[in-house]
């Protein structure tokens, strides 16, 4: 939000679009049951967490939740680190994992993605959007911690 009070879109809504698209296009591999580095593993997270972090400059002073951001982080940390302990994985002879029946990661990117669109759109919709804002945020949060958890297990575990 600018200072005259009127919500546009600027250079960071940019940024979160380009974050989450390049989180999308690198969680493909996954997705697709394909092997692919372990190192690659950690990337989608850190797209998300950008986005989150774009996010969160989106929320308004006035409308910050401080608390339930917070504790969206912490639950989406503990579901991940959750999932990453029972998510089948399988190395090939070349160190390439693949994780065989992890399509959470995909729902999760697309409910990101589609917070990051609320947060961005639905204050150019209507004036009483911008509380929305938050709460989108939070989901966001959510799900990068989760996929966060997720993938650092994963690739502890993978660990040769």
């Amino acid at each position: 939000m600018d200072v005259s009070g009127e919500w546009a879109l600027n250079l960071l809504h940019l940024l979160a679009v380009f974050a989450i698209a390049a989180c999308l296009y690198v969680s493909l591999p996954e997705w697709q049951g394909r092997s692919r580095s372990r190192s690659l593993l950690l990337v989608p997270p850190a797209l998300a967490f950008i986005c989150v972090y774009v996010m969160m400059g989106f929320v308004a002073p006035e409308n910050r939740e401080p608390w339930l951001l917070r504790a969206a982080l912490g639950l989406g940390l503990a579901l991940g680190v959750i999932r990453g302990l029972f998510i089948k994985s399988d190395i090939d002879e070349f160190g390439l994992v693949r994780l065989p029946g992890a399509r959470d990661g995909l729902l999760v990117t697309m409910v990101i993605a589609a917070a990051m669109v609320t947060a961005t759109l639905a204050p150019l919709v209507t004036e009483q959007a911008v509380a929305w804002v938050p709460y989108a945020t939070s989901l966001a949060g959510l799900g990068a911690t989760y996929l966060s958890g997720r993938a650092v297990i994963a690739y502890l575990r993978t660990r040769s």
